[in-house]
C-alpha cells in the first residue's frame, strides 16, 4: 500500500521566535477513516506556508477505507514518519513538529514518546481509545485479548477481525493478530493515556478539544495534564466544536503556537 505524501508545501517567509532557531517542518496528519485533505489540514497547512514552515500532509494508512484493513502496527507507522521527517530535513527544516486530528494526534504523540527528537506535538480532537473501548465492549475486549495473545505465543502473522470504534459506530478491522493487538491494546502504542505520561518533558504539547467532542470531560485530565510537563505546552478548549472541525476553528492559534516554539 502506497501512502505518499500528497501535499508537501516548501516555503519560507518571515522570520519567526522559532525559525530563528531553525527552519521548521510539520508533519500533520488525517484521523481514523477520514480524508487527507480536510477543511482543516487545509486551512493548516496553507496558514504554515504563510509563515515559513515546511509542510507535510500525508495519506496514513488509517485514513478512508485503510483502517478496516490495515496491515501496519505503530511502530511501523513510525517509520513512515521518520521518512516525513527526512523529507523536511533534506529541505532544510531543522527543527520537526508532529501533529494530527483523531488518531493521527494519537500518533504523533506515540511518535514523540518513541523518538524523543521533535521540537512539538499538536493533537487537535484526540482520538482512538484502546481504553475506553474495552472498558466498554466485552466483545473488544475479548477479540484484544485473543489478538494479544496469539502475538505474545509466536502467530501474530494469523489472520485476524475484530471490532472497533469510531465516533460510535461499530468498525470491523480485518488484519493480523499483531496489528490488531498493537492498535487496540489499553496499554499499548495506540493508548494515549499510557503515552501521555511518557512524553519528555522537554518536548512543548498542544491540545485542542471542543466542548462537544465526546473525549471532551476526558482529555484534559488523562492526556494532556499528564504529557504537559514543559511550560510552554497550552490546551485550548473550542466553544461549540466538535470532533470532526477542532482543527480548523484552531488553524490560526495552532501556527501561532509553532512559530512561538522556545
Amino acid at each position: 500500500m502506497a501512502h505518499a505524501a500528497i501535499a508537501l508545501v516548501v516555503a519560507f517567509g518571515v522570520a519567526t521566535s522559532a525559525a530563528a532557531q531553525g527552519a521548521i517542518g510539520l508533519i500533520y496528519m488525517n484521523g481514523k477513516q477520514g480524508p487527507t485533505n480536510t477543511a482543516g489540514s487545509n486551512d493548516i497547512a496553507a496558514k504554515a506556508t504563510a509563515a515559513g514552515i515546511k509542510v507535510i500532509v500525508p495519506s496514513m494508512p488509517w485514513g478512508q477505507g485503510g483502517w478496516e484493513k490495515i496491515s501496519v502496527t505503530p511502530d511501523q507507522v513510525f517509520g513512515m514518519i521518520d521518512g516525513y521527517a527526512s523529507q523536511l530535513r533534506a529541505e532544510g527544516a531543522q527543527r520537526i513538529v508532529v501533529g494530527g486530528q483523531s488518531l493521527g494526534a494519537n500518533v504523533a504523540l506515540s511518535y514523540a514518546v518513541a523518538r524523543q527528537n521533535v521540537a512539538g506535538v499538536v493533537m487537535a480532537a484526540p482520538g482512538h481509545s484502546p481504553q475506553g473501548s474495552s472498558n466498554r465492549n466485552p466483545t473488544i475486549r475479548d477479540a484484544v485479548d485473543q489478538a494479544c495473545q496469539l502475538a505474545k505465543s509466536g502467530q501474530g502473522n494469523q489472520s485476524f477481525s475484530g471490532l472497533d470504534e469510531n465516533q460510535g459506530n461499530s468498525v470491523r478491522v480485518s488484519t493480523t493478530a499483531a496489528v490488531y493487538c498493537a492498535w487496540m491494546n489499553p496499554r499499548g502504542l495506540a493508548s494515549m493515556p499510557t503515552q501521555a505520561s511518557q512524553l519528555p518533558a522537554n518536548i512543548p504539547l498542544m491540545v485542542i478539544i471542543g466542548t462537544k467532542d465526546p473525549s471532551f470531560g476526558f482529555t484534559e485530565a488523562n492526556i494532556y495534564r499528564p504529557a504537559a510537563r514543559n511550560p510552554y505546552s497550552k490546551y485550548v478548549v473550542i466553544d461549540g466544536g466538535d470532533h470532526r472541525n477542532t482543527d480548523h476553528s484552531a488553524s490560526q492559534r495552532i501556527i501561532d503556537w509553532i512559530k512561538g516554539l522556545p
